[in-house]
């Protein structure tokens, strides 16, 4: 039991047992009076009513019978003062509040053709050392089932082509036949209607193969890869012409400018300023680097190193980007500032040790920290818990 509590308690008993003791006394005295007078008294059924009298008085003194109960005032209690607070400080110092921009390192830039064994690789259309433009046809390969299509629509053709030839000559044949054996113009319009009729069939056919032929052969056309870089040709796999080719390695690579930067896309971009140097951190290094922005996105950022660096193309690098920043000024945990009403409060202890409110004046708050205003100096300890 706790110091206090118990200096209440048995300074309550104390009172209570002398009170009794004092109850006692005077009842006894009273009743030895009544012996001494009773002989006098004219009425003696008084007696034993006086003495109900001093028995009840006796009884309630003594704790036997109930009555309402009075206590003193309650001393400080030991919950109230400091040494059960958890404080804090007031702090001086910066608020700010950052958010991570990841980037992905970008060397020299790169091109790796790669077939995807699809279709047979027809032609390369480079070689290694050439120096090739964006849109530069780099090789052509041809789907098996484009090609088929064409070399079969061809062979109808060529077909079509001599059945319709043959039928005009067997036509013209009939025809000159007719009329050396005297034949009507009856006869002689019977048979080029039949031979015309049969060659408009072959006709018809001959159009629908033509088309399919052309199909195939602009998707033949269509199966070209160009180059989407300015640069060098490094490396050709000529073996790989006639063949489906490798999927699991480059055709052909070019290699073209050397960009040395980290390459980033971020809603945040927008907090990031042109030409600052900043510090970015790349496998928990740290390097400077130059921020430059990209004018047809407002999303896109770019990061220089300032120093020649060596790393693989995908390497990330992390940059905290400051959203919202405090300087020099005075803080505390959010969480034991407390809105009252339009006004916000904190708790000290006061010179009682009593726990007492404070009004605040508040301004920002980051990371869950608040910016103190007025109404509190620096190191003056706010209780937390």
């Amino acid at each position: 039991m706790p110091e206090s509590v118990f200096w209440f308690t048995r300074r309550r008993s104390e009172n209570a047992g002398g009170l009794v003791r004092g109850v006692c006394e005077r009842a006894r005295g009273f009743m030895k009076g009544l012996r001494m007078e009773g002989i006098h008294l004219k009425g003696k059924k008084i007696i034993p009513v006086l003495a109900g009298v001093s028995l009840c008085l006796c009884l309630t003194s003594c704790g036997l019978l109930p009555t309402e109960e009075e206590f003193d005032a309650a001393p400080v209690v030991k919950e109230y003062e400091g040494a059960d607070f958890n404080k804090v400080s007031v702090e001086r110092g910066n608020l700010v509040k950052t958010e991570e921009i990841t980037g992905k390192y970008k060397g020299t830039i790169k091109e790796e053709i790669q077939t995807d064994g699809a279709g047979v690789v027809k032609k390369i259309h480079v070689r290694k050392g050439q120096r090739v433009k964006a849109g530069d046809k780099i090789l052509s390969y041809v789907l098996q089932g484009s090609e088929n299509t064409l070399r079969e629509a061809e062979n109808k053709i060529e077909k079509m082509e001599l059945q319709i030839r043959q039928a005009k000559r067997l036509m013209n044949l009939e025809i000159e036949k007719q009329k050396k054996t005297g034949g009507n113009k009856k006869e002689i319009d019977g048979i080029r209607q039949q031979y015309e009729q049969e060659i408009r069939s072959y006709e018809s056919s001959l159009k629908l193969t033509r088309m399919d032929a052309r199909i195939a052969r602009e998707e033949i056309e269509a199966e070209e890869i160009t180059a989407s870089v300015n640069g060098v040709v490094t490396f050709v796999d000529q073996e790989a012409e006639g063949t489906f080719g490798d999927s699991t390695k480059p055709t052909v690579i070019i290699e073209g400018a050397t960009k040395n930067r980290f390459e980033a896309n971020s809603k945040y971009a927008s907090h990031c300023k042109e030409g600052d140097v900043v510090t970015v951190e790349v496998k928990g290094m740290e390097y400077k680097a130059t921020i430059r922005k990209d004018k047809d996105s407002t999303d896109s950022i770019y990061f220089y190193p300032n120093n020649k660096v060596n790393l693989e193309d995908g390497t990330t690098c992390i940059y905290k980007v400051v959203l919202k920043e405090k300087k020099d000024v005075l803080y505390l945990p959010f969480s034991i500032v407390y809105t009252m009403g339009d006004k916000h409060v904190v708790y000290y202890e006061d010179e009682n040790g009593l726990k007492t409110m404070k009004e605040v004046t508040v301004g920002e708050t980051i990371n869950n920290s608040v910016e103190i205003l007025s109404g509190l100096e620096e190191n003056e300890q706010v209780i937390a818990n």
